[in-house]
C-alpha cells in the first residue's frame, strides 16, 4: 500500500533528477562571456561602452558589415537588447563583452533590460 509521503518522497526525487538534468544541459549550451576591460579604454569606434547607466554613445552610426560590440564598464550588470526582439545580450557583468554584426541598413533601437530607462540606437547606413 502506497503512502501520501511514499509518493511526495518519489515526486521530490523525480524532480531533483529533471533539474539537475536540466541544468546540465543549460550549462554545456552556454560559453563562458568574454571579458575585455581594455575595451573600456581603446578608441575603438565600434565599441559602445556601458557606463553611468548609459550607452556611449547613445547613437553609433556603421556600415554594413561591421560588428559593433558593448562593453559593461561599470560595476552593475546591464543587457543590449533590441526594441524588436533582434537580439539580446543576456545580462553583461563588469567587463563583459557582447558583439552583434549588423549587415542590413536601417535604424536598430535597443536598451537595457533592467534599466529601460537606457536606451540607444544603432544606424546602418
Amino acid at each position: 500500500m502506497r503512502t501520501v509521503s511514499d509518493r511526495g518522497l518519489r515526486v521530490a526525487v523525480l524532480g531533483a533528477f529533471a533539474l539537475v538534468a536540466v541544468a546540465g544541459c543549460f550549462s554545456e549550451r552556454v560559453a563562458a562571456p568574454e571579458r575585455n576591460p581594455d575595451l573600456c579604454t581603446n578608441n575603438d569606434p565600434a565599441v559602445i561602452r556601458v557606463r553611468n547607466f548609459s550607452f556611449q554613445p547613445a547613437q553609433l552610426t556603421v556600415q554594413p558589415g561591421t560588428e559593433v560590440t558593448w562593453v559593461n564598464c561599470g560595476p552593475d550588470q546591464h543587457t543590449s537588447t533590441s526594441d524588436a526582439g533582434v537580439w539580446s545580450s543576456g545580462l553583461l557583468a563588469p567587463n563583459a563583452v557582447f558583439r552583434r554584426t549588423f549587415n542590413q541598413a536601417g535604424s536598430f533601437p535597443y536598451h537595457c533590460d533592467p534599466h529601460p530607462f537606457m536606451m540607444g540606437t544603432i544606424v546602418v547606413q
